[in-house]
């Protein structure tokens, strides 16, 4: 154990390790995903003080003023005009709707992420990151079949160009500099992970969307912020899926059937969808605490696992209390009560101290979240659970992401030709064990097997049909599908 490093943050710091990310705070927004996943992707990353002076108006009482503004770049501000000071304000407000949309900018520029247009806005690492972006690259980065992924090819291309009506407002900016004072460039990691089947699935995602965002250029010409806006949407998600999978790719966990809400209403449809995400918040807790039982059969710490004696005796005496938190002895007392409470509701001594330790750490060592709450966050913001506000919260998919887990998953030959409803369900279901209700017995025995559909009120049986086409009607609405007369609906670009 390092010196004055607590067996709860070195227990912290091996589970975020097995992970592969951080989940220790609420604070990840795509766009931060963003930012690593790109940064990983070019080996580079830009100063970015310039465009943080303009984007941050002076709403923030901590932000230059325009006066002071125009003196500092006055090389770069064509004068005309009355009140050129009052321009640059009014430039400054539009300019923090385009590059600030989820607030990510603040007065802090080392805290700062842009909306990434192209590869001047992407920045130096941010702790907001949570390392997400460089553990989805080494997924990207580990050869298949001798080959890495397209999708860091079709990334570099879209970053590379700057003519994006985005990019053209800060270009002035982004000029005054030569570019070798303005990137730095630090290679591309050569990071490889060895592929479960959660990471494999994820990979040929990232491969089929990259296929689709350049076939979708080729017929419609080069749109590099859709394809960029695609990637961290799928990026954000595939973290989700593989959060929510990894206890049972790790444990042996049951597989959580995911049944999307069309948002049409339908009573069953909804109370089933919310107790699929209820069992994947579940799953991820279930995961932190099996990785913690491991961890100390592992590290054989305790004299007796099966005696809750000895296990009390290892939180006494044996387990140490980072130097850094304060009142050491009240959170000892507090694990060891929570001990006695696990015990008696029947867990096994080892079971028991696991619980208390993972519940230790995310309240002493990283109480910015929970496992639950971090997951609950990616689904969330990457468009896959909703309502935002609500504290009922199921899997209602917005369109966006609709369409982007639809173009991860059918070739581009199966776009050009078109494939049907009950095709899409069946790939919904293989990949990603989504289900939209194509296929009534067998979505109903996936939920049926997980004590989803006993548990659900209503005609859950009988509404799923009707979820599945108003899925459909979404897909029409976008116009990846067509629904003919005869009633069959066809996905894909050219049906």
């Amino acid at each position: 154990m390092a010196k004055n490093i607590g067996t709860l943050t070195e227990i912290g710091n091996d589970l975020c390790k097995s992970l592969g990310f951080k989940p220790t705070s609420n604070s990840t927004k795509p766009l931060y995903v963003a930012n690593s996943l790109f940064r990983a992707c070019t080996g580079k990353e830009c100063k970015i003080d310039d465009i943080h002076d303009w984007i941050l108006s002076e709403r923030s009482s901590k932000a230059l003023s325009s006066s002071d503004l125009l003196e500092k770049y006055k090389e770069i501000v064509y004068l005309s005009g009355d009140d050129v000071v009052n321009d640059i304000k009014e430039i400054r407000f539009y300019l923090e709707r385009l590059f600030n949309p989820d607030s990510t900018v603040w007065p802090s520029k080392q805290s700062s992420v842009l909306n990434i247009s192209s590869r001047w806005m992407v920045r130096e690492y941010t702790k907001a990151e949570a390392g997400i972006g460089a553990f989805l690259y080494s997924i990207l980065n580990t050869p298949i079949d001798g080959e890495k992924s397209r999708a860091i090819r079709v990334i570099q291309d879209a970053l590379a160009d700057d003519d994006d009506d985005l990019s053209r407002t800060v270009k002035p900016i982004i000029v005054r500099e030569p570019e070798a004072d303005r990137i730095r460039n630090h290679g591309l990691a050569e990071s490889e992970i060895t592929l479960n089947s959660t990471s494999l699935i994820i990979r040929q995602g990232f491969d089929c969307l990259a296929d689709n965002c350049e076939a979708y250029n080729f017929k419609n010409g080069k749109n590099s912020l859709l394809t960029l806006r695609r990637m961290v949407n799928y990026a954000v998600f595939a973290t989700f899926f593989y959060l929510e999978d990894i206890n049972r790719t790790s444990y042996n966990g049951k597989k959580i059937p995911l049944l999307l809400d069309a948002g049409s209403g339908m009573g069953a449809i909804e109370s089933a969808s919310e107790a699929c995400f209820v069992a994947c918040k579940k799953a991820v807790e279930d995961y932190t605490i099996s990785f913690v039982e491991q961890w100390l059969i592992a590290a054989n710490l305790i004299s007796d696992v099966n005696s809750e004696v000895s296990c009390k005796k290892y939180i006494s005496d044996g387990f140490a209390i980072d130097a850094t938190l304060d009142d050491k002895e009240h959170i000892r007392e507090t694990m060891l009560q929570h001990i006695s409470g696990n015990c008696q509701a029947g867990d096994t001594p080892l079971l028991a101290v696991a619980k208390a330790i993972q519940f230790a750490i995310y309240t002493y060592v990283y109480p910015d979240t929970t496992p639950s709450d971090f997951c609950n966050v990616l689904g969330s913001k990457s468009g896959f659970v909703g309502p935002y506000s609500s504290k009922y919260k199921r899997l209602l998919i917005n369109r966006f992401l609709l369409e982007t887990i639809v173009l991860s998953i059918v070739s581009t030959e199966q776009l050009k030709s078109g494939i049907d409803l009950r095709e899409l369900g069946m790939l919904l279901r293989d990949n990603y064990n989504i289900i939209i209700g194509t296929d009534t017995d067998i979505d109903y025995s996936m939920l049926e097997e997980y004590g989803i559909a006993r548990a659900t009120p209503e005609d859950l049986r009988g509404e799923l049909p009707d979820n599945a086409k108003e899925i459909a009607n979404m897909l029409i609405s976008m116009g990846l599908a067509k629904r003919y007369a005869d009633g069959v609906t066809l996905i894909g670009w050219e049906v």
